[in-house]
């Protein structure tokens, strides 16, 4: 009883420090949707978000997703020696694909004549040492460092792009500039904490464990490539069959569905940090992941009937009228956001018990089913279409996990509480799709005293945390 009361604290200080440094510092970019779409034309925006989605791509299937397993493999032993050792492990093999990013990168310039290529390419390298020094940090447990330099890479990304779109009027190439910028101001915090490159010793690597966390990572560059094509290969479909307008409309319209993830990543980290963490024999292992599944999928649910009243209110507010028909496209991003964070979740399992394959095939089977239905869906639904297919694809990855995990560890879900879920999120799209602000502002104060009522547990022993330290 003492060990879960232990689990559940340190989850809840975790989450608090995640909000801080993830959920606070990505918001403050949310409410910046009015910049954009005032001064970013769509088809400018389309443009900007469809390169994005190719750099990760490539990103992707470089990079293998190395970060996360070097994480993974600190986490083997409390001893600083052995976590350097893996540290520099996930760094070499971070160093070969860089070198094939650089050659892919200089042979693009020399042979195409892409718009702020070389912006492009910069933003993708940023990235890619961002996370690695961002699970680095959190591999050695210095997660207020991570939720500081987060909010310092939000902060200079803000104030770049608010002196660069507003005060020199730059065009969106200001967008991949502050990002840059941001990530090197992220890295240089971190690395003057964390001290990674002064604890380094390229000469004298652990062969072996190279070896090993390479196999590792392996299966997950295809599960990136095939989580790509499920999340965002329907924007390049969008792209040829509609135009860069239509796409610009979609990616605002999928920045709302991004609420989801910043109120959610918070939780994600933890909840690696918790996993990670624990046995993988553990023969509590089945209990345990099926009531955290549980509580996460209803708070997933809660969170996103709240969003939709609550959006209903604030989109006027947030977006120009040049991108309007982004509304009609916020109820199916949430789902879409819903379903892909409920899927993150339980992929993290996966991780813990050091099982990359399953994690590979899932993603593969489902990527599949949406590369099969976007085509005729976009056609019949418009950005929906994209939507729908999405979602649908991410139903069909959580249920081929949740009965492998039921055959592994017991896993088990309750289909009770998933009408309740469907029934409370159906009612917030339809008073959303249909009704006017006061109908919405009503629907979200019951939404939010049901809310508080549900979660009344969690908030009660939240307190006490806060009580006690105080």
């Amino acid at each position: 009883m003492e060990q879960k009361k232990n689990t559940i604290g340190r989850f809840i200080k975790s989450s608090g420090i995640f909000f801080v440094g993830s959920v606070l510092s990505k918001a403050i970019i949310f409410f910046m949707l009015p910049v954009y779409t005032k001064y970013i034309v769509p088809a400018d925006y389309g443009y900007y978000d469809l390169s994005i989605t190719y750099i990760t791509v490539v990103s992707s299937m470089l990079f293998f997703d190395v970060w996360t397993s070097v994480m993974r493999f600190m986490y083997d032993s409390d001893s600083d020696i052995y976590k350097y050792k893996a540290v520099q492990s996930g760094w070499y093999i971070f160093g070969m694909s860089s070198l094939c990013y650089a050659v892919i990168g200089i042979l693009l310039l020399c042979l195409t004549h892409f718009q702020y290529l070389g912006w492009i390419l910069l933003y993708g390298l940023a990235s890619n040492v961002q996370s690695m020094y961002n699970f680095i940090a959190r591999g050695f447990g210095k997660n207020i460092d991570f939720a500081v330099s987060g909010i310092l890479n939000t902060l200079v990304t803000v104030l770049l792009n608010l002196f660069l779109i507003i005060g020199i009027g730059c065009d969106f190439s200001s967008l991949y500039i502050s990002a840059i910028l941001g990530n090197v101001a992220q890295i240089a915090f971190l690395e003057s904490r964390i001290k990674i490159l002064s604890n380094l010793n390229i000469q004298n690597h652990d062969r072996a464990l190279i070896k090993q966390m390479f196999f590792y990572t392996l299966p997950l560059c295809i599960n990136s490539v095939s989580y790509w094509l499920l999340t965002s290969f329907n924007r390049i479909v969008i792209n040829t069959s509609m135009g860069n307008a239509a796409n610009g409309i979609y990616a605002i319209g999928n920045k709302f569905g991004g609420a989801i993830s910043l109120v959610t990543s918070c939780f994600v980290y933890a909840w690696q940090d918790v996993s990670f963490s624990r046995n993988v024999d553990d023969e509590s292992n089945g209990e345990f992941y099926s009531k955290a599944c549980k509580k996460y999928l209803f708070f997933l649910g809660a969170g996103t009937a709240l969003l939709l009243p609550m959006l209903n209110i604030l989109f006027p507010f947030l977006v120009d009228q040049s991108y309007s028909d982004a509304k009609g496209t916020i109820p199916l991003f949430l789902l879409v956001a819903m379903a892909g964070a409920y899927s993150t979740f339980v992929g993290n399992i996966f991780y813990a018990l050091k099982d990359t394959k399953t994690i590979f095939k899932s993603m593969v089977i489902s990527c599949l089913l949406n590369l099969a239905l976007c085509y005729p869906l976009i056609r019949w639904l418009g950005l929906n279409g994209a939507n729908l297919a999405i979602f649908l694809s991410f139903l069909l990855n959580i249920t081929i996990r949740a009965l492998i995990l039921r055959k592994k560890i017991k896993f088990c879900m309750s289909f009770a509480m998933i009408l309740q879920i469907v029934a409370w999120i159906s009612i917030s799209s339809v008073l959303y799709m249909f009704c006017n602000m006061a109908v919405n502002a009503l629907w979200l104060v019951v939404s939010t005293i049901l809310s508080l009522y549900l979660f009344r547990d969690i908030i009660r022993l939240f307190i006490q945390k806060i009580q006690k330290k105080a």
